[in-house]
């Protein structure tokens, strides 16, 4: 899997490639496949020592990153020129993310925790409101807010009918617990 969220690009973070549980996950060391390497039962780590000439300073996803995820699904590793490491410089660590992560132009709220770890009947808790999950948006009435499983596999906070985001002022970063009801 090729993965390229990479604000640093051109800057000192090192090209890696991660072999967790028999797959391979290519893509800057900033974090962004940490979470799944911690959670692999089995993984080794690479910094890939493949450079090409005509390599962009700002385009690594393409240039650099896409022709290595090649090389590795065609069974070419020594051409990525792999070097083991013991570790990623940067980890998010296996834990989820208790906060929101982003929100969609609905005003829909996807959170960083995984709804195979909640219980549906585990609240969702923000500040001093208490979300109820419901298994779909016909679940509940018009302008109630609710968590269920997204189509990612995350908890998300969202409102029939309106913007959860708006009605309680939600946002990137908000911090959210879990509770059990």
């Amino acid at each position: 899997m090729l993965s390229v969220v990479d604000p640093g690009v051109g800057g000192p973070r090192d090209p890696v490639a991660v072999l967790a549980d028999g797959r391979w996950f290519v893509g800057p060391d900033n974090g962004l496949i940490s979470v799944v390497a911690e959670r692999a039962k089995k993984r080794e780590f690479f910094v890939i020592g493949w450079w090409p000439s005509n390599v962009s300073v700002s385009f690594h996803g393409r240039d650099l990153f896409a022709p290595v995820a090649a090389m590795l699904a065609r069974g070419q590793r020594k051409a990525a020129r792999l070097r083991k490491t013991t570790r990623l410089a940067v980890s998010f660590g296996p834990a989820d993310f208790a906060e929101i992560i982003y929100v969609d132009h609905y005003g829909n709220a996807f959170t960083g925790i995984r709804a195979s770890s909640v219980s549906p009947s585990e609240r969702v808790v923000t500040g001093s409101i208490r979300i109820e999950h419901a298994r779909v948006f016909s679940g509940v009435g018009r302008g109630t807010v609710f968590w269920y499983e997204n189509s990612l596999g995350l908890v998300e906070i969202a409102a029939n009918s309106t913007s959860a985001a708006a009605k309680f002022g939600l946002g990137v970063g908000h911090p959210l617990v879990l509770e059990t009801a």
